[in-house]
């Protein structure tokens, strides 16, 4: 039986781009603090400028991204690089693998995978977000519950969600953290956008 390999294609895309589906809601505001601020993060092994969202393949390949290399789309116009065990840290907690995503020779979007939930952290650097939620746990809290609480006089984020994302909006990109703790392995995801590039990404993909 033969394969429609553009079908093939969309499926992949499917599972490594996450549709942003669910319910929104506002969280209690709280003072925005300097978007410029930057997150710390090592530089052992992978150097930070080589993961500047805006960045060219022409920059990146100076650090030898063929050997991560995951797949190249639609006449290569889409990229993905996966570079497992970097030696990076954010906010001291380990990254276990960084995806990019490319999009005609343009670092587009990176995903860090990490070992724990950064989302305190996130808000205590940026302050005022929007939150999504992905299950019907995390639904029931946004109507019952507060999403911001008070511990040690500092606004910590309710351990009752159990599956949500984050956003904030930069002058020139997005900052989400993803959070699934609803299976036995949960998964915290850091992760920065350029503001485009859904509608870029649908653009490339319409083309074909």
């Amino acid at each position: 039986m033969s394969v429609d390999p553009l079908h093939m294609i969309r499926t992949i895309f499917f599972i490594i781009c996450l549709a942003f589906v669910s319910c929104e809601k506002e969280p209690e505001t709280e003072e925005q603090q300097d978007p410029d601020l930057e997150i710390t993060k090592s530089e052992k092994n992978v150097s930070e400028r080589f993961l500047r969202i805006d960045g060219t393949l022409d920059t990146l390949r100076q650090y030898e991204l063929g050997k991560d290399l995951f797949g190249k789309f639609f006449q290569e116009r889409a990229e993905f690089y996966i570079i497992e065990n970097p030696n990076k840290t954010i906010y001291n907690h380990p990254v276990k693998s960084i995806t990019l995503y490319f999009l005609d020779g343009k670092l587009s979007k990176t995903k860090y995978e990490l070992d724990a939930d950064i989302s305190d952290d996130l808000i205590h650097s940026y302050g005022t977000f929007t939150i999504k939620g992905y299950d019907s746990i995390t639904r029931r809290v946004f109507k019952t519950e507060k999403i911001i609480d008070q511990v040690n006089n500092k606004k910590v984020l309710n351990k009752n969600l159990v599956n949500y994302e984050l956003k904030w909006e930069m002058p020139a990109k997005f900052i989400y953290t993803r959070v699934d703790k609803s299976g036995p392995k949960p998964r915290y995801e850091y992760i920065e956008s350029l503001k485009n590039y859904d509608s870029r990404f649908r653009g490339v993909e319409r083309a074909f």
